[in-house]
């Protein structure tokens, strides 16, 4: 479960807690000026303080990391000590890496108000695929990228309070962005294998990916990375080593005891992890490059053996994507198409897990040893789809907690696996952080102060990675086939920016499914958000949902979509559930609480105004 945004105690207005995405532009200009200033604040710093640099071998590139003072070199280098290269060799990139309390310079003022950070560290209204920037509120830093000159720049206030994970896995926002740019990709995984090949393990958090890395270094296995590591898939598919680091739970360090001397953090408890500092005393196991042979997702078995079996490779696909692009500012479909591309280039398989944790390096190694053919033929599923386009999906919720997991359900009973949930807890006053946490699928949990079902959508979209995006109301449901109808008329109709299906109203009695059907579907509301489908370029055109609209907004947007022209494929068949109960927020509402009139007053204005209102004046 990914850590909730929490910024239900913040001052941000009801406007400022909505959808930024479409925050207006700063010019490629502005964005090069703040880059060349704060580029121009490093190397006074420089000036100011000793300058230590090093060069690393970082996926088969080499980038110059020039450390100001002290206190960055050494918070920094050990978890890249293994990738320092001392042969001279020329940097095709360099980095500035300093911080004001080492030198006596501060960094410039952001361009930017407050409300335009994420917790992803994107910066809204920087968007600039040349400058890329990005603020991270857990470490307080600053991390800029030139790509055409290769140069990027790091700046914290002071590196004697950084987290320990920011120096266990470092600079890894920098890292993502050049080697992306040079055919490869950071991803939230693990490898080791043997002198046959490597085994990538990836998937979501705690299935025992790190257990199962440190066990397989303790058997003499290579080792690649335990956390984030790179992969390139040409000319062949491989892992690349990025830090020498290791981090797990203190209890998990207990099946570990050789390692304890090598601890760099003791005495932290379970919320936290132990980081383990691997480099030099396990160099001659830690490599830097490894072939791939295999991916595979790890889950915990009853058995004491472990054993590997075949995986459809659409959870792995998308739990991989999520925790990976969780993390990576800027991070987007370019990941996901290589995600997609890796799972289909390399075996998938299983590997289930057993008690017995020293026989796990055996079960490595036994597959690793298989000859190809076999291998493969041990990853042969029957009935395994083709990779399908990343789909997100936004679930709003307001005190819905009892319907959440059923509503959840319904996403998963699609079978779509390249898909990602973003939930937004709109100021709820239940229990909905435990229904979150009890949900059987990695969720990217949202929460902000009450702002209405608008806002809740908006910030969904803004945190949304796919290029088609779904919505969900915490207390409705998709139907069987949902997102294949939808979809394929996507493919069927390409000129169309939405497929939009019927919606079913439904009775609730506390049952996880639909109650007994309520009129036809046809004389339904029309404009039921749930059932449909969206190109992300819908909403580039048309904007975001109005804020100023708590009831109405979805027969706002429609009706915005129309007068400009878009493309709305309409399927005959139920594609949503509309539960009805007492806490329906429709509920025994007139035509003026729905505001009815006011979405046809917005509508007249907009024709008195030309036709239609451009999307960036839409209430975010």
């Amino acid at each position: 479960m990914t850590k909730p945004a929490d910024t239900s105690g913040t001052a941000e207005s009801v406007v400022e807690m909505a959808h930024r995405s479409d925050t207006p532009q700063r010019t490629e200009e502005e964005q090069l000026a703040f880059f060349d200033t704060a580029l121009e604040r490093a190397r006074l710093a420089e000036r100011w303080a000793t300058v230590h640099e090093v060069r690393i071998d970082l996926a088969e590139t080499v980038v110059a990391i020039r450390f100001t003072g002290d206190g960055l070199r050494d918070a920094f280098l050990p978890a890249i000590s293994h990738l320092v290269l001392h042969d001279g060799s020329a940097a095709e990139a360099t980095l500035h890496v300093w911080d004001t309390a080492s030198s006596g310079v501060p960094m410039i003022p952001p361009p930017c108000p407050r409300e335009s950070f994420t917790h992803r560290g994107d910066i809204w209204g920087m968007g600039s695929t040349r400058i890329r920037s990005a603020f991270h509120w857990h470490e307080f830093s600053v991390n800029l990228f030139d790509h055409d000159r290769q140069t990027g720049v790091f700046w914290v206030n002071d590196a004697a309070v950084l987290p320990y994970w920011s120096k266990a896995s470092p600079l890894r926002t920098l890292f993502h962005w050049w080697l992306a740019s040079k055919g490869a990709h950071l991803m939230h995984a693990a490898a080791i294998g043997t002198e046959r090949g490597g085994l990538l393990l990836a998937g979501r958090g705690g299935t025992g990916k790190s257990t199962t890395a440190l066990a397989s270094l303790e058997a003499g296995l290579r080792y690649v990375g335990d956390d984030y590591l790179a992969v390139r898939l040409d000319p062949e598919p491989a892992a690349y080593s990025l830090y020498a680091t290791a981090k797990v739970t203190p209890s998990q360090m207990q099946r570990f005891p050789a390692l304890a001397p090598y601890v760099t953090n003791p005495g932290c408890d379970d919320i936290d992890k132990s980081v383990v500092q691997l480099h030099p005393t396990f160099e001659g196991r830690l490599v830097k490059r490894l072939p791939l042979r295999a991916v595979a997702s790890p889950a915990f078995g009853t058995d004491a053996a472990s054993h590997f079996e075949a995986d459809d490779g659409a959870s792995t696909r998308r739990s991989t994507a999520f925790t990976t692009l969780s993390q990576l500012p800027h991070a987007g479909r370019a990941l996901h198409d290589f995600i997609d591309r890796m799972m289909q280039t390399l075996p998938s398989l299983t590997l289930r897990l057993g008690h017995d944790v020293p026989q796990v390096p055996v079960a490595i190694v036994a597959m690793l040893d298989l000859p190809e053919q076999t291998l493969r033929q041990l990853a042969t599923r029957d009935g395994v789809d083709a990779p399908r386009p990343v789909i997100s999906v936004v679930i709003p919720v307001f005190n819905g907690a009892s319907m959440l997991a059923s509503a959840v359900g319904s996403v998963l009973a699609q079978q779509w696996g390249a898909i990602e949930i973003i939930i937004v807890d709109d100021g709820s006053s239940d229990d909905i952080d435990a229904a979150a946490q009890a949900l059987p699928v990695d969720v990217l949990f949202i929460r902000q102060a009450n702002a209405g079902p608008s806002a809740a959508r908006n910030r969904g979209i803004a945190a949304a990675s796919g290029a088609l995006i779904a919505f969900l109301d915490g207390d409705d449901l998709w139907s069987d086939g949902h997102l294949e109808a939808l979809h394929g008329e996507l493919l069927r109709d390409t000129d169309a920016d939405v497929a939009h299906g019927l919606a079913q109203v439904t009775t609730y009695d506390g049952d996880d499914g639909p109650g007994e059907f309520l009129g036809n579907p046809r004389e339904a509301f029309p404009h039921y958000i749930g059932a449909g489908l969206y190109r992300r370029r819908a909403f580039e055109r048309v904007g975001v949902f109005d804020v100023e609209l708590r009831f109405g907004e979805d027969t706002d947007w429609f009706q915005r979509a129309r007068e400009l022209g878009v493309h709305i494929a309409h399927l005959d068949e139920v594609t949503l559930f509309v539960r009805r109960h007492a806490g329906n927020s429709t509920r025994g509402k007139t035509l003026v609480e729905l505001n009815a009139l006011r979405v046809l007053k917005k509508h007249l204005e907009r024709q008195r105004q030309g036709g239609h209102a451009d999307a960036a004046s839409v209430r975010r």
